[in-house]
């Protein structure tokens, strides 16, 4: 064997379940998602628990926005999470975890017919959610502010149209993130609105108190602004 050879084999191997290989579409996954796994799990391989996008990036030879939106799509369907570790430093870091996809590989083969609708439609609007932020935000959103919004789904179960007329208001406050829009979809939440319907009606209400109470408050204002006050006088007096 040529010495070229060798050293390549001898720079090490990445291994995969020849099942994932053969099932990988049944859970969801793409072949552009396949591929980024696989160069995710050989810089984390290599003791990397939270590899460095770009440097992905640069392998697959792809702009890092591309790599950014594939983990979004893995985030979205439950095959990736992120989690926040305490090293032994007592340091806290992040590291990828791909257990989700063998979560979902054993549940799909134990089935005859995958059951995944419900799955893949949360994922499709998910998917939908993200690129209307990223569209009204002008930019990419990063693997955090990802799992910041996927909490509203899996943690606060949030509607994905409720999301959406959040970030209507925030386009309209002109104000970009995302926790102005948390903190409105909070106050929906106490004041229990639940459907977009549920929220016209509370801002139609909210409308009309205030256009009801502006009548007065001009009637007050002409009032006192009514014209100057003429003094009284007995006509004998000089």
């Amino acid at each position: 064997m040529e010495p070229l050879a060798q050293a390549l084999i001898k720079d090490g191997q990445t291994t995969l379940p020849n099942v994932l290989l053969l099932h990988y579409h049944e859970i969801g996954m793409t072949s552009e998602e396949l591929v980024v796994y696989l160069q995710f799990k050989r810089l984390m391989d290599q003791g990397s628990e939270f590899p460095d996008a770009n440097l992905v990036a640069q392998s697959m030879g792809e702009p890092a926005n591309t790599v950014f939106q594939r983990l979004h799509e893995l985030l979205s369907k439950q095959l990736l999470t992120i989690e926040s570790v305490t090293a032994a430093d007592k340091k806290i870091h992040d590291r990828y975890n791909f257990d989700g996809i063998y979560d979902k590989l054993a549940v799909a083969l134990t089935k005859p017919k995958p059951v995944a609708s419900t799955a893949d439609d949360d994922g499709n609007q998910r998917q939908k959610v993200f690129r209307s932020i990223e569209s009204e935000f002008g930019r990419a959103l990063s693997s955090f502010e990802m799992e910041f919004i996927s909490k509203w789904f899996d943690e606060d179960h949030y509607q994905p149209e409720i999301i959406e007329l959040a970030l209507r208001e925030a386009v309209l406050s002109q104000v970009y993130n995302l926790k102005y829009m948390d903190r409105i979809l909070l106050n929906w939440s106490k004041k229990n609105l639940t459907t977009t319907a549920q929220i016209e009606a509370d801002r139609q209400s909210g409308l009309n108190k205030r256009l009801n109470q502006a009548p007065k408050a001009n009637q007050r204002q002409t009032g006192e602004n009514a014209g100057p006050k003429i003094p009284l006088f007995k006509l004998g007096d000089h």
